[in-house]
């Protein structure tokens, strides 16, 4: 019964939305009161015994599975400091109406985000994903800008293109395993190295519909528009943890410890171009959440190349981690890194645009912003550098064609990141200082307008991520003992470990100090995403206007004109000659007897192989 608490709670908080004497309630504390009881759930519900329901979908389990109750505290944390941020926000905005539907939204994304963290069978993962998926939307719309608006149409193009992908592969592995469990699916695909079969198309569906969501190269391209349309609490947590999702699902269907060389060797590979075009492309941005936005691309990039790893890892052992290194544990641990300092960024980002520069706070904000950032770029003794760790001896085990490659790789993606995190800071500063000299036309009750309690509450929320952030490693070390022994080999490693961290990080800021020194002008030019993104706008307007153009549209509703096609088919010269000719035909004895001698061989053969 718990489990159903965890995931119907929010919902319930939700439908006091519908009372007017609730609804204050609900949109208010009720945003971070809702995600209370999943974190107690991950936090001391580790020996929880499975929740069975045979009425509800197809047979749900709930329980936490080797990867949920990770995903599942991530989720709790940072749904709770947003909802703390939203709330505090909005006692200082407009509220009314607005505020009630962007809570409405946030809501139920809560529900189906929580449902995905705890479902263990293919059915209800797939509901709870498309509850999250499609909410969401809610939220990235909410300014009602022409900006959200295009952001939100593309999410929900690519969000429909992922859940039918889902489908298939989640009817093809249902079908194929003759189970719904995801632990039953990933055994049945193990063979999917063996050729082009069934487990192999699975595979392919999958790591385009979790892609999607995951945001891999290639399909990224809404996260970048939605994550700076959003509002700041929605931002923090489509990036901080609804985007691994995607991530998860790649845990728990595929099978990990079977050594799947090709296909790990592939998302390697998809990883690795992801991290290194997302560095390159978000340093030239402008706007901080699209340089959060791409970093989260990056980030993503080289979650999917740890994964690569582990399914081509040559020594392969049973159980919840492989032999080969600590890697899936330190792939969780990413996650709960680069979940909390994500989110920490983006809620500071909502913090800058609420401080005014010069004072103490700004200063403190600045501080606490790069403490983050140098967190996710891997600064010796955090959780990055852990991280980093976990990845290197996942790459070590790799054939000695690619190992090598790989580990020399993989610091400089910590410069990119260096980079961005940097680029990040430096634009962060710059609008904080522009907010503050439009100010300055201003009345000193002007500039101090808005509640002080809303202010603190935002800046509580923020705090209290980044003091999870910097604290990670001990949390990391409680929840995996796995990674003692690589904590205990990098602080081992002395001044070696630590210029193994610092090095990337100096590179990536000597880099970002060029750029600027050479970058002229404050213009942002379009990027390569937003070349591809408009070429395939206007390809999609001129197929829509010659599908408009064309008899078999029907213009009343712009569906087809089944008058029409019919009326083509019917007139062609094909159904004038072809029938009349078959029909002659069987007037042949010969013709039919043919025929008929074929149906009896064929129900003989189909009789006698049914028989065996």
């Amino acid at each position: 019964m718990i489990w159903l608490i965890v995931i119907g709670f929010p919902l319930l908080i939700c439908c006091l939305l519908g009372h007017a004497r609730t609804r204050n309630l609900a949109a208010g504390p009720g945003l971070w009161l809702a995600p209370l009881p999943a974190l107690g759930l991950a936090l001391f519900g580790e020996g929880a015994a499975s929740g069975f329901f045979p009425a509800l979908f197809l047979e749900t389990t709930l329980h936490f599975g080797p990867y949920g109750r990770v995903f599942l505290l991530l989720a709790a944390v940072l749904w709770t400091a947003a909802g703390l941020f939203a709330w505090s926000a909005a006692q200082s905005g407009s509220g009314g109406r607005d505020r009630f539907r962007f809570a409405f939204f946030f809501l139920v994304t809560l529900s189906g985000n929580l449902g995905v963290c705890v479902a263990q069978d293919l059915a209800s993962f797939y509901v709870f994903f498309a509850m999250m998926s499609f909410a969401a939307y809610g939220m990235i719309v909410h300014d009602q800008t022409p900006k959200a608006f295009h952001a939100g149409k593309i999410y929900l193009i690519m969000t429909v293109v992922g859940e039918v992908l889902l489908a298939a592969a989640f009817f093809y592995a249902g079908i194929i395993a003759d189970s719904l469990l995801f632990a039953d699916a990933a055994q049945a695909l193990a063979g999917a190295e063996t050729g082009w079969n069934r487990s192999a198309l699975v595979f392919s569906l999958a790591l385009a519909g979790f892609g999607i969501k995951a945001g891999v190269i290639g399909l990224h391209f809404w996260l970048p528009l939605a994550h700076p349309a959003a509002p700041t609490a929605a931002s923090a947590v489509l990036s901080g943890v609804m985007i691994k999702v995607g991530l998860l699902g790649w845990l728990q269907l595929f099978p990990l410890t079977v050594g799947l060389t090709l296909w790990g060797m592939g998302m390697a590979w998809l990883g690795l171009v992801g991290a290194v075009y997302a560095a390159a492309a978000g340093f030239a941005r402008h706007d901080p959440k699209t340089i959060l936005a791409y970093s989260s691309v990056s980030q993503m990039g080289l979650m999917t190349m740890g994964v690569g790893f582990v399914l081509a890892a040559q020594s392969q052992g049973g159980g919840m981690f492989p032999e080969s290194g600590v890697l899936p544990a330190g792939i969780l641990l990413f996650v709960l890194v680069h979940g909390l300092a994500k989110g920490a960024l983006f809620l500071g980002v909502g913090v800058a645009k609420a401080t005014q520069w010069g004072t103490a706070r700004a200063r403190w904000l600045l501080a606490g912003l790069a403490a983050a950032g140098l967190v996710l770029a891997g600064a010796p003794f955090t959780g990055g550098a852990l991280v980093k760790q976990t990845l290197k001896s996942g790459a070590e085990q790799l054939s000695p064609v690619w190992s090598g490659f790989f580990s020399a790789v993989l610091p400089l993606t910590a410069v990119g990141t260096t980079l961005l995190m940097a680029m990040f800071l430096w634009r962060i500063w710059r609008s904080m200082a522009a907010e503050d000299a439009r100010h300055e036309v201003h009345s000193k009750a002007d500039k101090d307008s808005g509640s002080p309690k809303a202010r603190w509450g935002m800046v509580f929320a923020w705090g209290g991520l980044l003091a999870l952030v910097l604290g990670v490693v001990p949390i990391a070390s409680l929840m995996f003992p796995e990674l003692y022994n690589e904590l205990n080999e990098l602080a081992g490693k002395g001044w070696e470990g630590v210029w193994d961290g610092l090095w990337p990080i100096s590179l990536g800021l000597v880099a970002a100090g060029l750029f600027l020194r050479l970058s002229q002008g404050d213009g942002e030019s379009k990027g390569l995403d937003d070349l591809v993104l408009a070429a395939v706008e206007r390809g999609a307007t001129r197929l829509r206007s010659w599908w408009w153009r064309s008899p078999y549209c029907d213009p009343a509703c712009g569906t087809i004109d089944l008058v029409a096609w019919s009326d083509r088919i019917l007139q062609s010269r094909w159904m004038q000659t072809v029938p009349d000719r078959i029909e002659r035909r069987l007037l042949y004895w010969h013709t039919v007897g043919v025929l008929f001698v074929g149906f009896v061989l064929v129900f003989l053969a189909v009789t006698w192989w049914s028989g065996r």
